[in-house]
C-alpha cells in the first residue's frame, strides 16, 4: 500500500511541474536594434570599396591589356603565350596583377582557374574582387557532369537497394 502512495504522490509531483511549467524569458520590448544596425552599415561602407570606383578600376584594367586578341580555344600555341605573359602580370603585382585578372575576367578560359583561385587569395581587395568577378563564370554545375547527365540518370540503382531505405 506505501508502495501505491509513493508512485500516486511522486505522479502528482511531476503532474503538478508539469502543468506550472516553466516560467518563459520575456523579451524586452525597449529594446531598439537600429542603432546598431546604422552603426554596421557606416563600418561597412568604410571597409568596402565603391561599386563604381570597382566598375571604373575594372573596365581600365580591361581596357590597359584589350588591345591583344584573345586566342581561341583551338590555338594551343595562343592559349600558352598568353597565360605565361598571364603569369608574369601576376608576378609583378600591383596594377599588373590587376590587369591579369581582367583578362581572365574577359577570356573566362579554364586554363585560367589556376590564377584566378591565387586571386582570391590576395591581400589586395581590388584583385580578390577582380578574381570573384572572374571565378563566378565557372560557378555551378561543370561541363562534365552537363556531358554524363543523362548517362547517371539511365543508371541501375544496386541489387540491394531495398536494405539502403
Amino acid at each position: 500500500m506505501t508502495q501505491a502512495l509513493s508512485g500516486a504522490a511522486i505522479a502528482a509531483v511531476i503532474a503538478a511541474c508539469w502543468l506550472l511549467g516553466r516560467p518563459r524569458p520575456k523579451i524586452l520590448r525597449s529594446t531598439d536594434a537600429s542603432a546598431v544596425a546604422a552603426l554596421n552599415r557606416s563600418q561597412m561602407e568604410l571597409v568596402l570599396p565603391r561599386p563604381t570606383e570597382e566598375a571604373g578600376s575594372a573596365e581600365a584594367a580591361a581596357q590597359g591589356t584589350s588591345p591583344m586578341a584573345l586566342p581561341t580555344a583551338a590555338d594551343q600555341r595562343g592559349r600558352r603565350q598568353l597565360l605565361a605573359q598571364l603569369e608574369h602580370q601576376f608576378q609583378q603585382g600591383g596594377e599588373p596583377r590587376r590587369q591579369a585578372l581582367a583578362v581572365c575576367n574577359a577570356w573566362q578560359h579554364r586554363d585560367t582557374l589556376p590564377l584566378i583561385r591565387r586571386g582570391l587569395r590576395d591581400s589586395d581587395q581590388q584583385v580578390a574582387a577582380l578574381a570573384a568577378a572572374a571565378m563566378a563564370h565557372f560557378r555551378g554545375r561543370s561541363s562534365a557532369a552537363l556531358q554524363l547527365g543523362p548517362q547517371l540518370a539511365a543508371a541501375k540503382p544496386p541489387r540491394n537497394v531495398s536494405r539502403t531505405r
